[in-house]
């Protein structure tokens, strides 16, 4: 056995470690996206939103109930940790604009995290290359 064999099986278990840190920041950068997707939802249809129109409002497993606006601006919204605070319409488009910025921020770190694992891999490739050819 060569002394390339051990090095060769370290290299192949980063890799292997990379992409399943890959995968699971994959994961994350969907889930913000789709967080992202639903703050920015939320701000059009505040704004699209009027006294005496008739909205779906949801009850739960894909169950709405028909409702009227009765006043177009008080929003409840959600402040973390399950607990919601009533807000006007302009309260409530401050905190959901701080909240996509700091989406958007962290789906830039978790991007940037990808790219950097991403060189790792392409110079664990490399070197594990190197190695196997070593072999030969």
């Amino acid at each position: 056995m060569s002394q390339a064999d051990p090095e060769l099986q370290a290299l192949s278990q980063m890799m292997m470690e990379i992409e399943s840190r890959l995968e699971v920041l994959h994961g994350e950068l969907q889930n913000l996206q789709m967080i992202k997707e639903d703050v920015e939802m939320a701000m059009v249809s505040m704004e699209s939103i009027s006294t005496e129109s008739t909205i779906q409002v949801p009850l739960g497993s894909e169950t709405y109930v028909r409702a009227s606006v009765v006043n177009d601006d008080e929003f409840i919204v959600g402040i973390g940790g399950n607990y919601s605070q009533g807000q006007n319409k302009e309260q409530a488009k401050i905190l959901l604009t701080e909240r996509s910025q700091t989406i958007t921020s962290r789906i830039e770190n978790i991007s940037k995290a990808i790219e950097e694992l991403k060189a790792q891999g392409v110079k664990l490739g490399q070197q594990a290359q190197e190695q196997f050819s070593n072999l030969q």
